[in-house]
């Protein structure tokens, strides 16, 4: 039996010795798309994040593809979209590259890209609509077109499972149906989706 993609048991997620999510459980197998829905400040982000390891687990238990969470290594079999801003902040880049820094995780920093690097980038860009702006800088597109470079750069990497937090929140109508039919090209190739 195939285990679970992400499984979480009992956890107590908090900061600062301040519990934001105490006894939640979630498990999510292969293929399967699951929304986690709540009011602003409920603790999405968190157990987002919780899974990742991105926040300590206080109590319980966090597995990805059957490896407790601590001892979990493969992080080129997941990609992380966070909450919005991040794509046009920090190092001037054009949309290519961040989407190529996507592929670190699969080929390692120190090996150049290759072929297969370059035609990963070139289908994530055509996945999230953005293939003609490649060479622009991010921080020329809008708000939507860099949450679509984020999610191309996740796609990139050739993820089995996509973790996205909040990846609709502020997009315009043209960038949320972009992002939909990438999502569903990622499904439809078996991918999984939290």
């Amino acid at each position: 039996m195939t285990p679970p993609v992400i499984e979480i048991a009992h956890a107590t997620v908090g900061y600062d010795g301040r519990p934001v999510l105490r006894d939640v459980s979630l498990t999510v197998t292969a293929g399967e798309v699951v929304a986690v829905l709540g009011a602003n400040g409920s603790g999405k982000s968190t157990l987002v994040r919780a899974a990742l390891g991105l926040v300590p687990v206080g109590a319980g238990s966090v597995a990805l593809f059957g490896t407790p969470r601590r001892r979990f290594r493969q992080w080129h079999r997941i990609g992380y979209v966070p909450q919005r801003p991040g794509a046009g902040s920090g190092v001037p880049a054009t949309v290519r590259e961040v989407v190529a820094s996507g592929r670190l995780a699969r080929r390692g920093v120190l090996r150049p890209a290759g072929r297969a690097d370059r035609e990963a980038v070139t289908a994530a860009l055509d996945a999230v609509g953005l293939a003609d702006r490649a060479g622009d800088p991010v921080s020329t597109l809008s708000g939507g077109q860099q949450q679509r470079t984020l999610i191309a750069r996740a796609l990139a990497g050739g993820p089995e499972l996509l973790v996205l937090d909040e990846p609709t929140a502020g997009v315009d109508a043209a960038s949320q149906e972009a992002f939909a039919e990438a999502l569903r090209g990622f499904r439809d190739g078996g991918g999984t989706v939290l």
